[in-house]
């Protein structure tokens, strides 16, 4: 079962920033929003995973992208580790969503970060690729919104009045949906994300937090 720990963390950079409050396919770009992607926002993180110390930069470019007859904002990322890549983002029926295709699993993979109609702890069921699976087995996510005016700190600064958002990640080995990985993520407005705790298997994995940013 390790091997599916290798493979989901390969995703874990797919979901740093998200998109803006609004209906509509797509949703018209805002700063005035839990999930800003108006062209030119910058965000960086420092980044540790289980003792690998990284940066990441995530960059709204303005571009966008349609899949699947949906409209996604376009964004950068670059690590010193990592190197860059493209992430995809997207908001309808009041989900905001993450998109990334993942060649370790060879599956576009999607998270649902927020859903601004949800009630706290009443969680949500989608599946989190298009054909519902992650390397042939069967997957599914779990969204729930939490504590929705907690305080935070990352890096030494603390802010106010953030949504605490946990997700589930769930395979089906043969015996029932499981939950394999679990991240919480903390969100304030006019930000974005602020940053995301990730355990595997029981165990902290991964920790992200925000060190600076600069929404258009």
């Amino acid at each position: 079962m390790k091997k599916y720990l290798i493979i989901f963390l390969a995703v874990v950079t797919c979901c740093y920033v998200g998109c803006k409050k609004d209906a509509g396919n797509g949703a018209p770009p805002s700063a005035n929003s839990y999930m800003p992607v108006t062209a030119g926002s910058t965000w960086t993180y420092y980044f540790n995973e289980q003792g690998n110390i990284d940066t990441l930069t995530v960059k709204m470019t303005g571009a966008t992208s349609t899949q699947n007859g949906r409209i996604y904002y376009n964004a950068t990322t670059q690590s010193k580790k990592g190197g860059a890549s493209t992430l995809y983002f997207t908001q309808y029926n009041h989900l905001f969503v993450t998109r990334n295709l993942n060649p370790y699993v060879n599956a576009t993979l999607e998270l649902q970060l927020y859903n601004d109609t949800a009630s706290v702890n009443t969680p949500w069921t989608y599946l989190v690729s298009d054909n519902g699976k992650i390397n042939d087995v069967p997957a599914r996510a779990i969204s729930t919104i939490g504590p929705i005016n907690e305080t935070k700190s990352f890096a030494g600064k603390t802010y106010n009045n953030v949504i605490h958002v946990t997700i589930e990640i769930q395979y089906d080995l043969g015996n029932g949906y499981r939950t394999q990985f679990l991240y919480d993520y903390y969100l304030a407005k006019g930000i974005g994300i602020l940053g995301y705790n990730l355990r595997a298997f029981n165990d902290f994995v991964e920790v992200e937090g925000i060190l600076s940013y600069d929404v258009k």
